[in-house]
């Protein structure tokens, strides 16, 4: 199925089991990146998201976890499993540090799935469906990497395996989607009067007010990757007492956990906005002054070639001119 055709569907009423923040989550980053475009960005990237969305880069922000989910995409489930890993990344256990040649081998990971498909898509060595998918795992891939627990522990499959209970849910639940849904849903339940766009403006305030990125690279994807690991080891591991989450007891977490970490996830989703939108202007630029060196360097061609054609064409008159002047010496001469 061409990627140009598939159609994306957000479930704002209905939060399944996904891989990353949840379509909720992934459409705000996307939502607020593209607030922060440049004209020429927003115009470029527009040539990659299929017509019917009209430009609307939130709708296939949760494209990547939709090509993997049975359920979403029943035909071509098996073709895409290749990019589950490229999700995530897990650490040793409590170890709180990443190393890439340990974390990452051979690139499959989160880190070298960022630095590939930000170099595809100004590659002109890639066609468009290349391209386009680039830009679609980028987008998703910025938003997954600032989920703390996409950047959690090999032991329990960064929380998935850690199951209990979260508020007055009946039926347990992993940790991963205590991080990927659940305080999210309460927060803009209780907070913003279950009003999703409330919660994009406050978001968007969030964003220019305090966390405003300065001095930092558009492609520091170490950094965020550091960030995540800090914060899973300082608090998305520790319950309402403070003990430590792991495989081996149900965990029961409420209001004590909820208050602890939504500021977390609102500063998260910010920064995920920001750096995305920063990325995104980054790469159009590089993208045009690319452009702009192959067409100086094709012009230097064309010039050289009719340079070349202009020299041998007056070496062909002047030798010709000789020759007949020869000849003319030699008849008068006689």
């Amino acid at each position: 199925m061409s990627i140009s055709i598939f159609y994306f569907i957000l479930f704002y009423q209905e939060i399944l089991y996904v891989f990353g923040w949840g379509p909720i989550g992934h459409s705000l980053i996307a939502r607020l990146a593209q607030s922060q475009l440049d004209s020429s960005t927003n115009s470029w990237i527009n040539n990659y998201i299929p017509s019917n969305l009209s430009g609307n880069l939130s709708a296939i922000a949760s494209w990547p976890d939709e090509i993997i989910d049975l359920n979403k995409n029943p035909f071509d489930y098996n073709k895409w499993q290749w990019s589950h890993e490229l999700h995530f990344l897990t650490i040793p256990d409590w170890n709180c540090k990443y190393i890439s040649r340990r974390d990452c081998l051979n690139n499959r990971c989160i880190e070298g799935a960022l630095k590939n498909y930000s170099e595809r898509l100004i590659d002109n060595n890639y066609d468009y469906i290349q391209q386009q998918q680039a830009l679609f795992f980028l987008v998703h891939f910025v938003g997954d990497v600032h989920q703390p627990l996409h950047c959690g522990f090999k032991g329990d499959f960064g929380g998935h395996n850690v199951i209990g209970f979260f508020f007055n849910k009946t039926n347990p639940i992993n940790l991963h989607y205590v991080w990927d849904s659940e305080i999210m849903n309460i927060h803009i339940n209780r907070h913003f009067q279950s009003d999703v766009n409330l919660y994009y403006e406050y978001l968007k305030s969030l964003m220019f007010n305090q966390y405003f990125l300065i001095n930092e690279t558009y492609n520091d994807y170490k950094k965020w990757i550091d960030e995540s690991v800090s914060y899973v080891c300082k608090q998305v591991y520790l319950d309402d007492n403070n003990i430590k989450l792991d495989i081996s007891r149900n965990f029961v977490l409420g209001e004590e956990y909820f208050n602890r970490n939504w500021p977390l996830i609102d500063q998260r989703l910010a920064q995920a906005g920001r750096r995305l939108a920063s990325l995104l202007n980054q790469l159009s630029k590089n993208r045009s002054s690319k452009k702009l060196s192959s067409e100086i360097q094709t012009l230097i061609i064309i010039l050289c070639i009719g340079l070349a054609i202009g020299i041998f064409a007056t070496l062909g008159v002047y030798l010709y001119k000789r020759k007949k002047n020869r000849e003319y010496d030699v008849l008068t001469s006689e």
